[in-house]
């Protein structure tokens, strides 16, 4: 099994994006001192794209190496990977800044390919004269780290509300005034070199087209991950996914588990065990999307609020759609809210639309869901949770059969069976 890198990092992309813009939404302004930008002000929905443009254009200017492009393109699209969680009302700026590196370092340090990643994502709030989040100056940032840093400002200073041609001398006129301070002369110059064609103003407006441009313009990667590559990428997102709510803290990797298990006992093929793991892994990652305000609310759900919640289902397929090369994954993760009577969201698909790989999944989340902790209680019994879920099951919710291979899988026998 191939799958292309390319793709699957497009994909992590956007997930960030969406997990920054549901995290700023109830975070107090978050003002970095040296550049006095307030990140809460800005929507974030096409941040790590724009950033990635930006970049691609200044290191093609700089004729960087090619093995340099392809790592400032992956981290120019990966640099806030730190910041999936950590935005919220009791962060200070200062910690903020400092810390969403040092996760973002932490988070990608086993990434396949690309071992220079790490550090060029602790680095990319440095600041040329020294005074940035881990306060070393000049050539001993790394010049990928640099060209992130100037991108990812020109796109917090850049306002979808306004055509370009309305903003773009008030930031080149930024840019220059911060020449020294922030950025090292060479990188100054090499984006005036860019900004001087209007194409590359155009281009950040068409934020409709922004998977084209990049198709256009960014390095080949030409590289693919085996199932055991992406395997670890899953791993690396499921941890962000469940430090997402504090009721979660190792929810999709307990399903993981379970899913491999449930498909080991039916002696599924190895490769299947293992992409049913992975959806485990992923199945939630829609959650992104979702405000912490509600993932955490200790008590029962608005209407309104429900309606949100539902919706990570839908931008759990989003997400992993755009990577095409896992459409067996990326269905088997996203229909883990669906029914066998159609009452399931957000598709309300039927049993005969569901595959018993959904079913297995569906079953899990149900399982780890009634027998993990919660802060307002503990978690279930077997004997209490398969009662309920045979309750389901008579309600036409859930599959009565894959119900049985869970209990055999985890070798749970009801007294009622002996």
């Amino acid at each position: 099994m191939e799958i292309n890198l390319d793709k699957v990092i497009r994909s992590i992309s956007i997930a960030l994006d969406l997990s920054e813009m549901s995290s700023l939404n109830e975070s107090n302004n978050i003002i970095e001192d040296v550049t006095n930008i307030n990140y809460s002000e800005h929507k974030f929905i096409h941040h790590a794209q724009r950033t990635a443009y930006i970049s691609v254009e200044i290191a093609s200017k700089l004729n960087l190496p090619e093995d340099k492009q392809k790592l400032v393109y992956i981290a120019s699209l990966l640099h806030d990977i730190g910041a999936a969680n950590f935005l919220s009302i009791s962060h200070s700026s200062n910690t903020f800044i400092h810390e969403h590196c040092v996760i973002g370092a932490n988070t990608t340090k086993n990434f396949p390919f690309f071992g220079g990643l790490s550090d060029v994502i602790l680095y990319h709030h440095e600041n040329i004269d020294g005074t940035g989040a881990m306060k070393i100056s000049g050539d001993n940032i790394p010049i990928e780290s640099q060209i992130i840093r100037l991108a990812d400002l020109v796109e917090l200073l850049y306002s979808e509300k306004l055509p370009s041609f309305k903003q773009k001398d008030k930031i080149i006129s930024w840019v220059k005034g911060h020449c020294g301070k922030i950025f090292s002369p060479q990188l100054v110059e090499a984006f005036l070199d860019c900004c001087q064609r209007d194409n590359f103003w155009f281009n950040l407006d068409n934020t409709l087209s922004m998977d084209f441009i990049l198709d256009s313009i960014c390095p080949n990667l030409n590289t693919y991950l085996d199932i055991e590559d992406f395997e670890k990428i899953a791993y690396m997102f499921s941890e962000i996914i469940d430090n997402k709510s504090k009721f979660t803290a190792k929810h999709s990797r307990n399903i993981s588990n379970l899913a491999y298990e449930v498909s080991k006992y039916l002696n599924y093929p190895e490769e299947k065990c293992v992409k049913m793991r992975i959806a485990g892994l992923l199945h939630d990652i829609g959650k992104l999307a979702i405000p912490s305000r509600i993932l955490d609310k200790n008590s029962s759900l608005s209407a309104d609020e429900f309606s949100i919640i539902k919706s990570h289902v839908y931008y759990t397929k989003i997400i992993l759609d755009r990577i095409e090369d896992i459409p067996d994954i990326s269905e088997w993760a996203s229909n883990h809210h669906e029914k066998l009577n159609g009452k399931g969201y957000p598709r309300a698909l039927s049993s005969k639309d569901l595959s018993e790989e959904s079913r297995i999944m569906a079953i899990c989340d149900i399982y780890q869901a009634l027998t993990e902790d919660r802060p307002y209680r503990k978690g279930l019994s077997n004997e209490k949770t398969f009662s309920i879920m045979y309750e389901m099951v008579n309600d036409n919710f859930i599959c009565g059969k894959t119900v049985g291979y869970l209990k055999g899988a985890i070798g749970y026998v009801d007294k009622n069976e002996l």
